[in-house]
């Protein structure tokens, strides 16, 4: 009986030891890359770049599943209709396959408004994503719209913000000289304005958003890389280079702008300690400390101060209008299945604005 026993003990003590292997490596990890950020940003990008030179035939078929696209709630009916209301271009976040707008852009439609969807690489580096965002609204300003609205869900709010504000892109100069269309309104939908501490702990939905290009047939054994080599969350996080300079600029004089936040998080504080807890166990001194930092900024999210992603304080922006909803960082603005009668709070808040009779 003892013999018996022997090997199943052996084979406890190895897979706990790999485990503790597993902890402490993911631990070394996080400190290594946390504290050289944009070395870490700058080897991501120069992997991305040699992939595309590597499979130009791959990057260029990937790429052509990114662009602005109208709208169609219908695919056997004309895209051609004239809008009532005006124009408005929708922007996904971080790791988005597209889901985010599938309660908001119907409601939107059906109130007057021509709605564009805006798909990038959302991976890559955030100015990137603007600067390819303007190139795109240079195209919908050919085709003879004028003036649009914007929203922007998430890392969204950020990649519009640093399309309107970022020297180089030069927006103001070019909507006056008639190059790109006008934008009247913004709405960030739990946009990280100052960062998200949880942008590190991204692959799950990364694996989420490649299986969702698979299943529409945009996929590619290289979306991970070529969808942007996660330089994305680097800038997502709190104090990043990127998140510095771009609230050090001035909002856009004569945009309307409005923040909306969740203030149901998915986790109760119990849980979050659980899961810290059980960490810091096989944790360095160095490691504890970063764990309950990180505890800290995950409670910070429960308690009605966020939405399980983004606390309510990080999407606030000093002199612009702010209003938090009921709901997670995905309830708030989108229901979970198609058919769901619920309404999303963020909606009607959404429509009502960007189709009052004033506008």
């Amino acid at each position: 009986m003892d013999k018996e026993k022997q090997p199943r003990t052996t084979r406890r003590r190895r897979l706990r030891w790999i485990a503790v292997l597993v902890a402490l490596f993911g631990g070394l990890w996080y400190l290594v890359t946390d504290a050289y950020r944009e070395e870490e940003k700058e080897l991501r990008t120069q992997l991305r770049e040699a992939v595309k030179e590597r499979f130009p035939d791959e990057s260029a078929a990937f790429s052509r599943s990114f662009g602005l696209f109208r709208f169609e709630p219908d695919r056997a009916a004309s895209n051609e209709g004239p809008a009532e209301r005006g124009t408005v271009v929708l922007v996904h976040g971080l790791d988005d396959p597209g889901k985010v707008w599938r309660s908001l852009a119907p409601e939107l439609r059906d109130g007057g408004l021509e709605v564009w969807l805006f798909q990038y690489p959302n991976d890559q580096p955030i100015v990137e994503s603007a600067t390819f965002f303007f190139a795109e609204l240079k195209g919908l300003k050919q085709g003879g719209v004028d003036r649009i609205s914007i929203v922007g869900h998430s890392m969204g709010g950020l990649v519009s913000r640093e399309m309107l504000t970022r020297p180089e892109i030069a927006y103001r100069a070019s909507a006056r000289d008639g190059v790109v269309p006008e934008v009247a309104t913004l709405i960030m939908v739990g946009t990280p304005n100052h960062g998200s501490p949880v942008a590190r702990f991204r692959a799950l939905a990364e694996v989420r958003d490649q299986v969702a290009r698979l299943t529409k047939g945009e996929g590619s054994w290289l979306g991970g890389i070529l969808d942007g080599a996660g330089e994305a969350k680097i800038d997502l996080l709190p104090g990043s280079r990127f998140l510095t300079e771009l609230n050090r600029r001035p909002h856009p004089e004569g945009l309307e702008m409005l923040t909306l936040a969740g203030v149901t998080s998915p986790w109760s504080e119990d849980e979050i300690e659980r899961w810290i807890e059980g960490r810091r166990r096989e944790a360095s001194d160095d490691q504890r400390a970063q764990l309950d930092a990180l505890g800290a900024s995950l409670g910070s999210l429960t308690r009605g101060l966020g939405d399980g992603l983004v606390s309510v304080e990080s999407t606030r922006l000093e002199g612009v209008e702010h209003q938090t909803v009921e709901g997670t960082h995905l309830t708030m603005i989108r229901n979970l299945t198609k058919d769901s009668p619920r309404v999303p709070p963020a909606v009607p808040i959404i429509v009502d604005r960007l189709t009052a009779p004033e506008r």
